[in-house]
């Protein structure tokens, strides 16, 4: 097959889509297609270039994984605000359209979902390529920005976006989506069930391998051996809720032999560190997201691994997150709707503790039950990352991509 691939984010960047759909390409070209990626130049989540970068139209380079890279322009500027963030990916999805034009033979397109305009631009360019289009929903818009609290479905602004993903989903070849619980709100949309198909996140094992807390990345950061390490590692964004983290971490301050270490950036996190100042915590401790040389590492400096979510915002999805912990061996506390994706997983699994949604003293009585019975969450990481490999392992995921591309072709 000739594949490409239209994602805005790719690495050096942390956001998992833009790893697993690299990863997707390296494993596909193993297998003897040809695949190009379209993507942006790196500058997420805040929007500004990376250092050492020069941004322009186009730059296409050939991968040492074998894969062709095309990185189109678009705009920069800080993107924690609406409207920089809608120009951002209006920008992006000319740009990529116009750069896919000139990308030679294209078999099928598989299209990372975002809002409005990617879907639409990305739905064209495999008209014009009388290519297959398989639209990947990471996030199912607009919903995900309504439970955000963002947008209301009143606003019309609201239902424009919405008849537009519809348009998308119906007129796609197949409709990939992450979890069960996304399949069903997009069938229950009027989709055939048969064009709605699983085509999950993953996490390469071989990278994140459970190693010692004792490692060169703790001692780089000075966090105690003797520490209880709440690790909330991740993108800081709107649906995370991640304001509780705090509240939780202000409850249990007096004890000194636990450290929450909060690990990423994103919209949230300059009030997280606002909201830790106000409570004078001395308990909690921030860093920027980290290289993949040191993401196992990093890991495995944590003693459990903290997942949050608004109400709303864990219905359908799983967070990307959470991987990276059961990856590592690590239990996982899960402050998320009761009946969420996240939520039965964890019970499925028996790996972690789920507690009430925005509920910081459910959160610091699990924190602290895990502290004092250390045998238990040991148990409860080992099983995780059982659940982890027979599931989310990265070869299990991209062979599943691949059959489902040929399938089409």
């Amino acid at each position: 097959m000739n594949v490409l691939i239209i994602c805005y984010v790719h690495p050096p960047e942390h956001a998992p889509t833009g790893v697993n759909c690299a990863e997707l390409a390296e494993d596909l070209v193993k297998s003897g297609h040809k695949v190009t990626i379209l993507t942006g130049w790196p500058s997420h989540p805040e929007g500004s270039l990376y250092p050492g970068w020069h941004a322009r139209f186009r730059q296409t380079t050939q991968t040492e994984e074998g894969y062709r890279l095309i990185r189109c322009g678009h705009a920069l500027h800080p993107r924690f605000n609406k409207f920089w963030k809608l120009w951002f990916y209006f920008t992006f999805a000319i740009s990529s359209f116009i750069n896919g034009l000139f990308t030679g033979k294209v078999d099928v397109i598989v299209s990372c979902s975002t809002l409005v305009f990617g879907p639409l631009t990305s739905w064209s360019l495999a008209k014009v390529k009388r290519a297959r289009y398989v639209y990947w929903v990471q996030d199912i818009h607009p919903e995900t920005i309504r439970n955000a609290g963002l947008i209301s479905e009143t606003n019309p602004i609201y239902r424009l976006l919405l008849a537009s993903d519809k348009f998308i989903c119906r007129h796609s070849t197949l409709v990939g989506t992450l979890t069960d619980a996304m399949q069903q709100i997009l069938v229950a949309r009027g989709l055939d069930p048969k064009k709605v198909i699983l085509m999950m996140h993953w996490v390469d094992a071989k990278k994140i391998p459970p190693c010692s807390s004792d490692n060169p990345w703790r001692r780089e950061h000075e966090i105690d051996l003797n520490k209880f390490v709440v690790l909330h590692a991740g993108t800081i964004g709107y649906i995370s809720g991640a304001e509780v983290v705090i509240d939780a971490a202000q409850i249990i301050a007096d004890r000194t032999d636990i450290l929450f270490l909060i690990v990423g950036d994103g919209p949230l996190k300059e009030k997280l560190i606002a909201r830790s100042h106000k409570y004078g915590l001395k308990n909690v401790k921030f860093l920027p997201f980290q290289g993949a040389d040191v993401l196992a590492q990093m890991q495995a400096t944590g003693d459990v691994g903290l997942v949050t979510l608004l109400p709303e915002s864990g219905g359908s999805s799983i967070p990307s997150k959470m991987h990276g912990y059961t990856a590592a061996g690590k239990p996982v506390i899960a402050s998320v709707a009761d009946d969420s994706p996240t939520a039965r997983m964890i019970r499925n699994g028996n790996f972690g503790i789920v507690c009430p949604v925005q509920d910081p003293q459910a959160i610091a009585q699990a924190i602290l039950h895990l502290a004092e019975n250390r045998s238990e969450a040991e148990e409860m990481g080992r099983r995780g990352r059982e659940f982890f490999l027979s599931i989310f392992d990265r070869e299990i995921c991209t062979r599943q991509i691949e059959q489902i591309l040929t399938s089409i072709v």
